[in-house]
């Protein structure tokens, strides 16, 4: 059991690793690519509308769900051990 538990946590270090260094090696937009209307003021939704692409959250997602899947692993193996202890 402890060599199952140690693979999943190498595993989730690895996915966790090896996706930030994924995201960072992603190429920066062109300077050139413009958007239209950036700056322009707001609330018509026209061309002079400011643009807001949002942020990239896959990265923070996939380290969420690792660490969900520990904790639940964790919680999997304690409750193990005291049914084992009792």
């Amino acid at each position: 059991m402890k060599k199952i538990a140690l693979i999943v946590a190498s595993l989730i270090a690895f996915v966790t690793m090896a996706s930030t260094a994924l995201a960072d090696t992603t190429e920066a937009p062109s300077p050139t690519n413009l958007v239209e209307g950036a700056g322009g003021a707001a609330g018509n939704g026209g061309a002079d509308a400011t643009a807001f692409t949002g942020g990239d959250t896959s990265t923070a997602a996939i380290v969420v769900v690792a660490l969900v899947a520990a904790g639940l692993i964790a919680l999997w193996i304690a409750r193990r051990r005291v049914t084992q202890a009792s």
